[in-house]
């Protein structure tokens, strides 16, 4: 009885530890999975020779119930400004027009239980990704050309206009972050993406 007690008070011990490891595990999944998705959109973009768009939103009916989902569409030529992007996106699976990509925070391999807490558990571990250019955004517009040159849409609600860009400043990009969260309170370290105006995603520390 006295092993048993023991053990039990040292499984009480480590449980928490363990659960805070395996959150940070995939929280740098996540990361690591957008730092992949910018690699394969930029590959595609040089193998199609057509304007590739990455779409992110956070919101409650976008599909990953306000934690995040990024979304790659394929163009219609080379040019962001001239590739109908309404028709793209909103285009039916049968007629081609599904993501080629997509990184969604409520997938199990992220968040075992999808969406955000609700209040019966609320100190669930959540990974979340959110974009950290401007306090409260929650979406992010970048299309990339084949010769390079990449572009960022106002808001992604520009669908229905087609999208309107403007090309980033040089020395910025856009950042996102991926975060473990409890209570909607950050927890332990915070992974910072930048998609560079190069196109191609690093991790920044």
């Amino acid at each position: 009885m006295i092993v048993i007690t023991i053990m039990g008070t040292m499984a009480a011990m480590i449980a928490p530890g363990i659960g805070e490891f395996l959150a940070d595990a995939r929280a740098s999944a996540a990361a690591e999975a957008l730092v992949r998705i910018s690699r394969h959109m930029q590959a595609r973009t040089q193998q199609t020779g057509l304007a590739h768009l990455l779409v992110f939103t956070a919101t409650s009916n976008d599909g990953s119930g306000g934690l995040g989902i990024v979304r790659v569409y394929e163009g219609m030529n080379n040019h962001c400004r001239q590739t109908p992007w309404k028709e793209a996106v909103d285009g039916t699976v049968e007629n081609g027009h599904a993501p080629v990509d997509v990184l969604n925070m409520s997938s199990g391999e992220y968040n075992p239980a999808a969406g955000a807490p609700t209040a019966l558990d609320q100190n669930r571990q959540v990974i979340a990704l959110n974009v950290v250019n401007t306090v409260g955004m929650t979406s992010a517009v970048i299309c990339l050309e084949p010769g390079g040159t990449v572009w960022e849409g106002a808001t992604a609600s520009d669908v229905g206009a087609g999208y309107m860009f403007t090309k980033p400043p040089s020395t910025k990009g856009i950042k996102f972050s991926v975060s473990r969260k409890v209570n909607n309170v950050s927890r332990g370290v915070e992974r910072t993406v930048l998609f560079s105006t190069s196109g191609i995603a690093r991790f920044q520390f």
